[in-house]
């Protein structure tokens, strides 16, 4: 019956951290890791697209190549040092 089917969590697509009691306890860590690094890279660096079209192809995933004649999945952002951005490391 429909009425007694498990809903999927709103993290249901981190299978390698699961959920609930026994979730894995590197699921915060792993999280705070991945945001320390973003303000590092946003803070330190400015991200822009290139000039080339972006199309996003449609397969067993959705995934971004630079032209339509490529089926590498890329996207080539124009990556620069931040000129405002002081040493921390």
């Amino acid at each position: 019956m429909i009425t007694k089917t498990n809903i999927p969590g709103v993290y249901a697509n981190l299978m390698t951290f699961i959920g609930g009691k026994k979730a894995c306890i590197g699921f915060k860590f792993s999280e705070m890791e991945m945001k320390i690094v973003l303000s590092v890279l946003l803070s330190n660096f400015t991200f822009e697209l290139t000039n080339k079209p972006v199309v996003w192809n449609a397969g067993g995933l959705r995934y971004p190549t630079v032209s339509t004649v490529s089926n590498k999945p890329q996207m080539l952002p124009k990556v620069r040092f931040y000129e405002g951005a002081k040493a921390s490391w």
